[in-house]
């Protein structure tokens, strides 16, 4: 199963990705420029650490999201199996049923 193929996943990862990304270079502009470095270095300092975040968070994001696509298709696995368990009871019964108006009908 995909992450790629599954549209919420996909959204998730990235936004994941894109606020890892802009965060990480937000904060270490910030810090950095506090630091008293030049603009240079904060800046430089800050497209490395946001390249950074994107990353971090992108691994983080996928691996949430491939245990999330699993947990789901389980769960969809088990709701199908105990709706196929009713249909073959209910299926059973109306047989069931449906011989036992044969036998009360038959011994007349």
């Amino acid at each position: 199963m995909s992450v790629a193929a599954h549209p919420r996943a996909a959204s998730a990862v990235r936004r994941a990705k894109a606020a890892g990304g802009l965060l990480a270079l937000v904060v270490t502009a910030i810090l950095a420029s506090r630091a008293g470095l030049s603009d240079f270095d904060v800046g430089l300092r800050a497209l490395v650490a946001g390249a950074a975040g994107y990353l971090v968070c992108w691994a983080l994001a996928l691996q949430v999201a491939r245990h999330l696509v699993v947990a789901e298709a389980r769960a969809a696995g088990r709701l199908l199996a105990e709706r196929g368990r009713e249909r073959a009871e209910r299926i059973a019964a109306a047989a069931a049923a449906a011989a036992g108006d044969a036998r009360n009908g038959s011994g007349r």
